[in-house]
């Protein structure tokens, strides 16, 4: 099946990119869209058409998130080709581009892939939460932008931009009703207040209730949404030279956590007479059968989680003269969170998060000075950024390696805290030769001191035996020869050379060279042809990991990519046609993996290792086209190959998931599909005599099977997928308002992006099931 729609695809973006030449001629845009030749976007730091931007980019504009629903980060992969999600096992969001991305549970975790507001970075995936709102477009860019954005962004960089005050009074808002009882609703009012000051306040709300039921207690839902979500702009622009924009922002999450899904029981160890009830437990827990609803978590708890977030940021753009003008940008983030959650996907508590907390501060200062002197375009700048993380887990783990000797506890705790200071510098040059030949280059060199302190620790006692402060005694005295003391609460891991317990201490000092070359020929103003070579980094890292001996805390080193990438775009007068090809290659040293290691007593348990060398290539084409009054079809297919050339070294033995020793060459990148659809297609037409419009429309996102992880497993493979869907809509002739009946995975495809093996259990985090709703728009 998934070859057929893989086939069905490609021959659906063939056909749209080799349109009659008859056709052209005759066509005009479709009414009601824009015009995609005149769009301008920011992904190089100025503001340029789209037509004229030589990378990889996909721009989606606000007003096409609004009709296809999108209202979260992670729905981009309904929209942009080669752009991936994962929901982590602690429900930390991993974002990917073109099979470049970091899956770590953590969420004081340094991404792959950042999230920017207006080129002010969002540090860590969770903070990205309330990045959708109120947009004028989204912009993605594909393949590292370490020159221009810094690192952690290796595969790419994903820039929300914020609609701005308005000259004159505009004000807006929708409301939306769904299934499981969900109300939503979002607005804006803008406007000037002075004659040199302008303002935008946007809100957002999400509230239902909850859309998963227990396996065991059907009447038991999980999953309610209870978000709120503000902005603030405030634009003064005291003279032509001099403006200053100051965006306040604040989000707050009460919704509750996503349970896994149970579908296997796989012990870390031997069963044992003492953990004999476990395997009981587990073994008499029904399996999770294909139904996306269907789930299973502890009776009695409490899974609503509390994520407050807020961020100021002060932008100051100062025109020195016509051709030189100086950027400060000045950004605060702050991230306070709590989640608990039930991730072994049975009612028995096999391994439920109690509490999952995490602290994230962040400081950022840029300053740029850009210019233009006759071919030359150029740019230098400097940034600072400080970053204090700070993350802990309580677990109540009731595991076959939860056993130490005669004792077995069942409660844990986990802390892991760091402190980042990053300096960077940057340039970049771009060399008009003649008005169709341009050159360009960039770098970056960034310095980075990262300082490290965690444990594991005691949390008392759990439901079942003895604290972990006393099973630990025992293990520290079976190690030293001597006897051993934990105070309650204490720190439980045992240093890797002394077998003391404590506090672990780090630190890691990197540096590095980003840099880019590139070249571009533009044949006319439409049509444009590039290729570009570029290196990446990403920061090494510490994870949040349940750290035994404190060997288990080696950080991960920074991983390089070098980019091959070489493209072209073009755009029909009018915007009839748009499309763009691109094939990249990348070359990938020190990959970062959250690995498995084979502890003593406890068995296999997850450390970090690099992947000394590995490889991704493919191609992307997307295609848009308005035939006709009305008409927009939308397209794009992204092929990617990825592959392990060589496999981590001793002591970091490549591993699958259950721990058996294993090799990683040839294999794929785990959640890399070969192939990625995504489509879209509207059609507009007028009712009646008074100039009302309808519109009906349709979507469809397929990724074709890839692995879950590295090791070759079957179990943990991610299945193919194809979802599909649609809208029906009615608009008022001027545009003020506007309904919608809409239905999303309309054909209720059950698929799942996550396979995991934490303990003694495997579980799936499944995607959601049909959805339906209404939405009504009021525009004045």
């Amino acid at each position: 099946m998934s070859v057929k729609v893989s086939k069905f695809c490609a021959g659906v973006s063939a056909l749209a990119v080799l349109p009659t030449a008859a056709a052209l001629a005759q066509s005009v845009p479709g009414e009601g869209f824009e015009d995609i030749g005149e769009i301008v976007v920011t992904a190089q730091k100025r503001s340029e058409r789209l037509a004229d931007v030589p990378m990889s980019i996909s721009v989606v504009t606000g007003d096409a998130l609004s009709r296809a629903g999108i209202v979260d980060t992670a729905q981009l992969v309904q929209a942009v080709p080669g752009f991936n999600y994962q929901q982590g096992a602690f429900g930390t969001p991993v974002f990917s581009i073109r099979g470049i991305g970091y899956n770590d549970n953590s969420t004081s975790a340094g991404p792959a892939v950042t999230v920017y507001i207006d080129q002010v970075a969002l540090p860590y995936s969770v903070m990205s939460r309330g990045a959708m709102l109120d947009l004028e477009r989204v912009e993605v860019l594909k393949g590292p932008q370490g020159t221009l954005f810094g690192m952690n962004s290796t595969g790419g960089a994903i820039n929300f931009i914020a609609a701005k005050p308005t000259d004159v009074f505009d004000v807006g808002a929708s409301v939306g009703f769904a299934r499981f009882n969900e109300i939503s609703f979002n607005g804006f009012v803008s406007g000037p207040i002075a004659d040199t000051l302008s303002a935008r306040i946007a809100v957002q709300g999400e509230f239902s209730d909850g859309w998963q039921y227990s396996r065991t207690r059907p009447s038991d839902r999980l999953g309610k949404k209870d978000f709120l979500n503000g902005r603030a702009i405030f634009d003064w622009k005291p003279s032509e030279s001099l403006s200053f924009e100051l965006a306040l922002s604040a989000w707050r999450d009460k919704g509750e956590t996503q349970a896994a899904q149970f579908v296997d029981f796989a012990p870390a160890v031997a069963v044992t007479p003492l953990t004999q009830y476990i395997a009981d437990a587990m073994e008499a827990s029904p399996l999770a059968r294909n139904n996306a609803r269907e789930a299973d978590w502890d009776v009695g708890r409490d899974y609503a989680r509390n994520d407050r977030f807020h961020q100021a940021s002060l932008r100051v753009d100062w025109s020195l003269s016509d051709d030189v003008s100086l950027t400060s940008i000045s950004a605060y983030n702050r991230f306070k969170g709590s989640s608990p959650m039930d991730i072994d996907g049975t009612a028995f508590s096999a391994f439920g998060i109690d509490a999952h907390d995490s602290d994230l501060e962040t400081f950022a200062q840029e300053l740029r000075l850009a210019g233009s002197s006759g071919m030359i375009d150029w740019m230098i700048g400097g940034n600072y950024q400080y970053e204090n993380a700070a993350e802990s887990t309580i677990t109540t783990n009731q595991g076959t390696n939860n056993q130490i000797g005669p004792f077995l506890f069942t409660r844990l705790g986990q802390i892991a805290d760091q402190k980042v200071d990053t300096l960077s510098a940057f340039g970049s040059l771009d060399v008009h030769v003649t008005d169709q030949l341009t050159l360009q280059g960039a770098v970056r060199y960034t310095s980075q001191k990262r300082d490290f302190s965690g444990c594991i620790k005691d949390e008392g006692l759990g439901p079942v035996g003895v604290t972990a402060a006393t099973a630990f005694e025992f293990l520290g005295g079976l190690f030293t020869g001597t006897p051993v003391s934990i105070p309650a609460f204490g720190c439980v891991t045992l240093d890797a050379a002394t077998f003391a317990p404590g506090l672990a201490k780090s630190e890691l000092d990197e540096d590095n060279l980003s840099w880019r070359a590139g070249i571009d020929y533009k044949f006319d103003t439409n049509v444009m042809a590039y290729a570009n070579v570029t290196k990446g980094y990403k920061s090494g890292s510490y994870a949040l990991v349940p750290a035994i001996l404190s060997s288990q805390f080696t950080p991960v080193t920074q991983e390089a990519v070098l980019a091959y990438e070489a493209g072209t775009r073009f755009t029909t007068f009018g915007g009839v046609l748009s499309a763009d090809f691109a094939a990249f290659y990348n070359d990938y040293d020190d990959k970062q993996l959250k690995g498995i290691v084979l502890t003593p007593v406890f068995g296999p348990l997850p450390q970090l290792v690099n992947i000394p060398k590995s490889k991704v290539y493919g191609f992307e084409a997307n295609v848009t086209l308005q035939p006709t009054k009305g008409l927009r079809l939308k397209s794009g297919l992204t092929y990617i190959r990825s592959k392990v050339l060589r496999d981590p070294v001793a002591p970091a033995v490549p591993r699958d998931p259950y721990g058996v020793p294993t090799s990683y060459l040839g294999e794929t990148f785990p959640n890399t599909p070969k192939w990625q659809f995504v489509g879209d297609a509207e059609y507009r037409f007028p009712i009646g005599s008074g100039g009302m419009q309808v519109m009906v429309g349709s979507a469809v996102t397929y990724h074709s099977s890839s692995p879950g992880t590295f090791g070759n497993t079957p179990a943990f493979t991610l299945p193919a997928y194809t979802l599909l869907d649609a809208r029906l809509g009615l608009e008022s002739a001027d545009g003020r308002w506007s309904g919608q009946i809409w239905g999303r995975n309309i054909t209720n495809e059950y698929y799942y992006n996550n396979v995991t093996h934490l303990t003694d259990y495997v579980a799936k985090i499944a995607g959601m099931p049909a959805t339906y709703g209404v939405t009504f728009q009021f525009r004045y």
